[in-house]
């Protein structure tokens, strides 16, 4: 099939340099696959991480996205063009051992968009497989939308805790992920603090049901859940400084750096530490819809794909937010 474009816009990112490209590379959509036109695009914490060098990916950067379905492959139902959606960052292979077990996440082939083998979507159009989409209700407009990525990735960490036994969380870190995580512990209904270094995110908490505290403020082992969203070597070892015995440490970031864990004292006190990665898109689309989490308020501006430098350099700013950029 051919594709709708002579030459998109990208933002190609290419030895820790990202410059905007014009790019004619896409060869066809194949059988099981889509033709998105992206309508908006977030940028990560992830996408920071990768400009200084995290997974060595070099290609287009992005994979927080809403798109329209612009073409369809030979095999894909025709009825997708047109419609508002969202797609899977993981690309799995369908045929491998965790494919057979369902637990496509963790595809032992997956391409990631944005991420690892897999084009993002900081361009005008982008093609990706037809089983990892979700269909946007009406109901969730684009800036809505966009945060649906990682609001799953939040929800995950519901997933995970579901079989366990806890009576308190603290979160460490309230940027752009622990925003969202925050906003999705406190639908637990149980007694939420949330460890916050500058004044905007105390202030985005402040109508929420939790505790907000400085670090200086943690004690010793008074929690029986802690979350890290901080993606540091510091927010790891206050998560752990917080833990009960028997506790449960989830650590929710991407770490730029080899970190070190004191393995004894998790031997001694029976401490479960787990990673905690993407998570339940069709949990977030319900989320949104039902107007159980607010986004709103957590974006701060949104540039035009040719202003790219100026959009990450306020992505960049400590404290800062989401900023969106508009491709087409």
């Amino acid at each position: 099939m051919l594709l709708h474009f002579e030459c998109m816009k990208t933002l190609y990112l290419q030895n820790h340099e990202l410059t905007l490209r014009f790019d004619s590379s896409l060869s066809g959509v194949r059988s099981d696959e889509v033709l998105l036109k992206v309508q908006l695009a977030g940028i990560c914490g992830t996408d920071l991480a990768l400009l200084n060098g995290y997974a060595n990916f070099n290609g287009v950067l992005g994979h927080e996205c809403v798109a329209e379905v612009i073409e369809t492959g030979a095999g894909v139902n025709g009825g997708l063009i047109g419609r508002r959606v969202v797609a899977e960052i993981n690309q799995w292979c369908g045929v491998c051992d965790q494919c057979a077990r369902e637990h496509y996440n963790h595809c032992l082939n997956r391409r990631v968009i944005g991420i690892r083998d897999h084009q993002g979507c900081f361009a005008e159009q982008i093609v990706v497989k037809a089983n990892t989409l979700h269909i946007i209700p009406d109901s969730i407009d684009d800036r809505q939308a966009v945060f649906i990525e990682p609001l799953a990735a939040a929800f995950r960490i519901i997933e995970q805790l579901q079989l366990h036994d806890y009576r308190d969380v603290m979160l460490i870190g309230a940027g752009r992920l622990g925003q969202l995580i925050a906003r999705v512990m406190v639908l637990q209904k149980k007694p939420l603090t949330v460890v916050v270094r500058h004044a905007q995110q105390r202030e985005l908490l402040q109508d929420l049901p939790l505790n907000c505290i400085d670090e200086s403020a943690v004690e010793a082992k008074i929690v029986d859940v802690t979350i890290d969203a901080t993606g540091q070597q510091s927010g790891l070892e206050l998560a752990l400084h917080a833990l009960r015995p028997q506790g449960i440490c989830v650590m929710k970031s991407s770490y730029s750096s080899p970190v070190t864990v004191d393995l004894t004292r998790l031997v001694i006190d029976e401490v479960e530490l787990f990673g905690s990665r993407c998570g339940p898109f069709s949990t977030a689309i319900k989320a949104l819809e039902d107007g159980l989490i607010e986004t709103e308020s957590l974006i701060d501006a949104t540039f035009k794909i040719d202003d790219y430098q100026a959009a990450f350099a306020l992505a960049h700013q400590k404290g800062s937010m989401k900023v969106l950029i508009k491709p087409c």
